[in-house]
């Protein structure tokens, strides 16, 4: 019943022309009821929905969850609200294992939502436990030199 809900709120996202408050919820609530769609699968089957990927996979594309998620995330950056991208990353980044597919534009995302809000010191420190944890990734030494050097630029 809950895919119904998202695939009624995620179709409403679209269709909704950028006025504000509306447009706003429409995402905010399609969002909420993703994760609660995931909460409710791992309750009757813990192995559900492991990654992102999986969600489109098992349900054969048909409400294009990573597309949306990702839609989600640059309508947030359009209307700069940095505070729920902060939050609503890590939520998305604690709801699944990232074992098939890197998280790392979603990790960019929180990082560079916590620079915005003037959280340089947790985004230094998210960012060098970043790359501690993928020291290959060029994405993580990327965040690690700008958010890094930022930090040390302002307390000079």
């Amino acid at each position: 019943m809950k895919w119904h809900t998202f695939e009624d709120l995620t179709a409403k996202c679209y269709k909704t022309s950028d006025n504000g408050s509306i447009m706003n919820a429409c995402w905010y609530n399609a969002f909420e009821t993703l994760l609660e769609i995931m909460e409710e699968e791992r309750e009757k089957n813990p192995d559900c929905f492991r990654e992102l990927s999986e969600i489109d996979q098992r349900t054969e594309n048909k409400y294009n969850v990573q597309g949306w998620v990702d839609d989600y995330f640059k309508k947030l950056n359009s209307i700069k609200d940095y505070d729920r991208i902060y939050k609503d990353g890590l939520r998305l980044l604690d709801a699944f294992q990232w074992r098939q597919q890197s998280p790392r534009q979603i990790k960019m995302r929180v990082v560079g939502a916590m620079e915005r809000l003037g959280m340089h010191e947790a985004a230094n420190k998210y960012s060098e436990e970043w790359v501690g944890q993928e020291p290959d990734d060029i994405n993580a030494l990327f965040a690690a030199l700008i958010f890094g050097k930022g930090q040390k630029g302002q307390g000079e």
